[in-house]
C-alpha cells in the first residue's frame, strides 16, 4: 500500500523536475533570482507529502519574528525533514549542505542557485571556508541559515552529538539560534529505504536564544546543555 502511495509522488516529482525545475533554472540564472525557487518550490513540498500521506503538526511557530536573521538548528531523522521544513517556514533560509550533494544532476545545480552552501567536511581549511562565507551571507544579504548540527541522518532514530560549525556561525554572525525539533520523521523515511510510509511528523520550534556575550570557549557547555533542555 505504502509503495502504491508512493508511486504517483515519484511520478509527480519527475514531471516536476522535467516540466517545472528546468524552466525554474533558466529563468532564475537569467534573472539571478533565487527568491523564484523557494516561492514555487513550497507548494511542491506540501503535495508530494499530500500524496504519500505524510502530515505536520507545527508547535510554535508564533514564537517566532521570522523577519530577522538566525541560524535554526534541528535534529537529523530522515530525508523528509529538509523538505518538511521549507514546506511550513514562512521565511526562505538558505542551508549547509554537505558537498557530495552539488554532484546531484541537476539538485546541485538547484541548490547553488538557491545560494545554498556546500561544506566539505573531510577537509577542515574548506570547511572553515564554507562556514565563513555563511557568516558573510547572513551579515551582508541578511540570510537565516538551516544547519542540521549532528552531520547527518539519525541511523536508529536516536540522537547524537551537536557539532559546533552551527553555532559558532551564529555566534560570528551576531544572530540568535532558533532551536527546533523534529518527532517521527524517522519511521516515515529510516536511512536506506525509499518507501516513504504515511503518517505524522511534529516540528516544535523554540523561542530563539540569544548568544550575546558568549564565549566561545564557552560554546561546548551551551550546546550540551541545549541538546540536554530541548532534544
Amino acid at each position: 500500500m505504502c509503495l502504491l502511495r508512493n508511486i504517483p509522488a515519484y511520478v509527480l516529482a519527475l514531471s516536476l523536475i522535467i516540466l517545472f525545475y528546468v524552466p525554474v533554472l533558466i529563468v532564475s540564472g537569467f534573472c539571478g533570482n533565487e527568491q523564484f525557487l523557494y516561492v514555487l518550490s513550497r507548494p511542491v513540498f506540501k503535495i508530494m507529502m499530500a500524496i504519500t500521506g505524510v502530515r505536520t503538526r507545527v508547535h510554535g511557530l508564533a514564537l517566532v519574528d521570522f523577519s530577522r536573521p538566525m541560524v535554526l538548528v534541528c535534529n537529523h531523522l530522515s530525508n523528509l525533514d529538509g523538505p518538511l521544513l521549507y514546506s511550513i517556514l514562512p521565511c526562505r533560509p538558505r542551508a549547509l549542505i554537505k558537498s557530495e550533494t552539488r554532484k546531484i544532476p541537476l539538485i546541485g545545480l538547484v541548490l547553488k542557485l538557491a545560494d545554498f552552501v556546500f561544506v566539505d567536511r573531510s577537509n577542515p581549511t574548506r570547511r572553515r571556508a564554507a562556514l565563513n562565507e555563511a557568516v558573510e551571507k547572513i551579515k551582508k544579504k541578511h540570510y537565516s541559515f538551516l544547519v542540521f548540527p549532528e552531520g547527518t541522518r539519525s541511523k536508529d532514530g536516536r540522537g547524537r552529538n551537536f557539532k559546533k560549525g552551527g553555532f559558532k556561525m551564529a555566534l560570528q554572525a551576531g544572530v540568535p539560534v532558533l532551536p527546533v525539533k523534529i518527532s517521527g520523521s524517522h519511521q516515515l523515511l529510516p536511512p536506506g529505504r525509499i518507501v516513504i510510509k504515511p503518517g505524522t511528523v511534529d516540528i516544535e520550534l523554540f523561542s530563539p536564544l540569544s548568544m550575546t556575550g558568549l564565549q566561545e570557549s564557552e560554546l561546548k557547555e551551551w550546546i550540551q546543555n541545549l541538546q540536554h533542555k530541548i532534544y
